[in-house]
């Protein structure tokens, strides 16, 4: 007979984490995507000369959707596992 305390256990085993962080492909598409949504919020700004709080709320707002995304994809790719 288990106690409380050895059932809880064995049901929070935590997930490993990979060691190393991320890949280099990784960091790269990170800071493409960051560095488009910056160049996105100075093109609505300074080219299509909308006001600057607009712009910043569109870009904004495209990097949390992109996070939901992938977000959405990770859980997916996760649970075929």
């Amino acid at each position: 007979m288990t106690t409380d305390q050895e059932a809880a256990h064995e049901q929070a085993e935590p997930v490993p984490v990979p060691a190393g962080g991320l890949s280099r492909r990784a960091k790269v598409i990170i800071g493409g995507i960051g560095g488009g949504l910056v160049a996105w919020f100075f093109f609505a700004w300074l080219g299509l000369k909308r006001n600057i709080v607009d712009a910043a709320g569109e870009s904004i707002g495209s990097g949390i959707l992109l996070l939901l995304l992938f977000s959405i994809a990770g859980a997916t790719q996760r649970s075929r596992r």
